[in-house]
């Protein structure tokens, strides 16, 4: 495999300026050259490396990647709704805080192994003891009553519980999980991982003990591709699917098509909240504060003179939409929370009113503080490379000058609470929404990097975590947004400048069927290829 993978690079790089030059299309026909790939097996590109890397340590199941190779007790459907998984039942007591799952007894393992009540106990208190990048603090213990049941005793309500954890962790088995596991996964999904080979190839076959319908694909492969590589392999015949960034969606190819899929997934800048001097012990240890994002006059103003469609038609070409918070379109969103952009003069009056004036250098100042700040971006990342950029242009009619400082994520964990970050998000449930809000969280991890804390806020989000109703909870998710007067979002005092909602786009061969996809979420890695087993091949295509 090995040596396939280096013949099959070296003819990929040779057609890397084929493939970026817009030469002349040969006329579409039914059939692509596949080099001789049968029907039932195909290889895709999502990116140039596999997120997550099969572990639930290491986020693995958190973007709906897990029912590719696993299973979790419960399944979200592409309309949103929750059904059962390797759980075919579930009752929750009246209070919210006992949750009891009738467990399906013909589940198994890719080894052969049945699934049981202890690979789900295990499964769940390995993350919670991890306690990195899963939150299962909140359950105060699991206990298995019987063979095909198992009892979830929580301690307080938790009202994403169905919508968040139930449906990503991953069950993994309890005999064979180690530090080892992301080289062998054992799952009990529809897809086996047959061989991986970090930053070259991911190669998937049919689980042999699958239980519910066979895949049509018998096998696929993930090459670990750059765009502009992989945008040549799909042209070339030795790929047939890819992520296609938004400077590429719209080349036309013979026999293949675009996938344009709606998304969540957001990206802005983040805006640190307070002031510096402020909060001198981050848990994390890291600088807090900025003089100038602290400002919310300075915030208001970019989140109305800002022009979010032209960020959508510059920079992704036409394929998103203007984004306001990182829930746009979610069942819990106030959509009464968002404000009319593309207000420069309202913008700059509300600057001027408020002492922020125009200097001889077009920059605004107040107090002797210049209304500047520095606006990391990851330079790997050519979207949040062109979204900076554009924020930057815009800002500067406004009379604030945002420093763009080209950065890696190792460093730009470490100067989050101080500086703007060029951020992104998006999620079916409403967690990061409270982890971005939430004072808690500040100074964890990815959560509130910006330490925005709003009594009111906090007091909504708190209601609407503990409800054990989930249309209450909603209803304090939409007041934690806007509630008349205050709210975490750009009609009130959001730490964020949210521009554009990026549709998810791939290029691929024009016979493949996706199936149903439903609205993507944050992360176009995994976001595909999620219900690769209920995709098809169909000639008529």
């Amino acid at each position: 495999m090995k040596k396939f993978l280096s013949v099959f690079i070296a003819g990929i790089m040779a057609l890397s300026l084929v493939a970026c030059s817009g030469g002349t299309q040969k006329q579409a026909d039914s059939g692509r050259d596949r080099k001789g790939r049968p029907n039932d097996e195909i290889v895709v590109s999502m990116g140039a490396r596999i997120p997550h890397e099969f572990d639930p340590k290491d986020r693995y199941g958190m973007y709906n990647e897990a029912h590719i190779t696993h299973s979790t007790l419960l399944r979200r459907t592409p309309d949103l709704k929750i059904v059962g998984d390797f759980a075919k039942d579930y009752k929750i007591s009246e209070d919210g805080l006992v949750w009891a799952f009738d467990l399906h007894d013909d589940f198994k393992f890719s080894n052969g192994e049945l699934v049981t009540a202890e690979d789900v106990k295990f499964s769940y208190e390995m993350l919670k003891e991890d306690g990195k990048h899963w939150d299962l603090e909140f359950i105060d213990s699991i206990e298995v009553p019987s063979k095909n049941k198992i009892v979830f005793k929580l301690k307080s309500p938790r009202s994403t519980f169905a919508s968040s954890q139930l449906v990503e962790v991953p069950i993994v088995p309890k005999a064979h999980y180690d530090e080892n596991y992301k080289q062998n996964p054992i799952g009990s999904g529809p897809y086996k991982v047959v061989e991986y080979k970090p930053n070259e190839q991911a190669i998937f076959e049919i689980n042999p003990y699958w239980h519910g319908e066979k895949p049509y694909f018998k096998k696929w492969t993930w090459v670990l591709l750059e765009e502009n590589t992989a945008l040549a392999s799909l042209e070339s015949g030795e790929v047939d699917m890819i992520y296609a960034t938004p400077e590429f969606a719209d080349k036309k190819i013979d026999g293949c098509k675009l996938f344009d899929i709606e998304s969540n997934d957001v990206r802005g800048l983040s805006m640190p909240y307070v002031k510096k001097g402020v909060i001198n012990d981050s848990p994390d240890g890291y600088t807090v504060g900025n003089n100038v994002t602290s400002d919310p006059i300075i915030r208001k103003a970019l989140n109305i003179g800002m022009d979010r469609q032209k960020v959508v038609d510059t920079v992704l070409n036409g394929h998103g939409k203007p984004a306001y918070s990182v829930i746009d379109g979610t069942s819990f969103w106030n959509s009464e929370a968002i404000i009319e952009d593309n207000k420069p003069e309202e913008a700059k009056k509300i600057l001027d009113e408020n002492g922020w004036v125009v200097g001889k250098d077009g920059i605004r100042e107040k107090d002797g503080i210049k209304a500047e700040f520095e606006l990391y971006y990851p330079t790997q990342d050519q979207i949040r490379t062109n979204v900076a950029v554009e924020a930057a242009n815009q800002a500067k009619e406004l009379g604030i000058n945002i420093k763009l400082v080209g950065s890696n994520w190792d460093e730009m964990i470490t100067k989050s609470h101080e500086v703007a970050l060029l951020y992104a998000g998006g999620r079916h449930n409403p967690n990061q929404f409270f982890e971005s809000h939430h004072p808690s969280t500040a100074g964890k991890g990815w959560t509130n990097i910006t330490f925005y804390n709003n009594p009111k806020v906090t007091e909504y989000l708190e209601k609407a975590m503990n409800s054990s109703d989930l249309e209450e909870a909603n209803k304090y998710w939409k007041l934690a947004q806007w509630d008349g007067n205050v709210g975490a979002s750009v009609k009130g005092d959001i730490a964020n400048v949210w521009l554009a909602r990026i549709n998810h786009t791939y290029l691929g061969d024009s016979r493949i069927n996706v199936g149903n996809q439903g609205m993507h979420s944050h992360g176009h890695d995994w976001a595909l290829i999620a219900n690769i087993s209920e995709w098809k091949w169909e000639e008529s295509k």
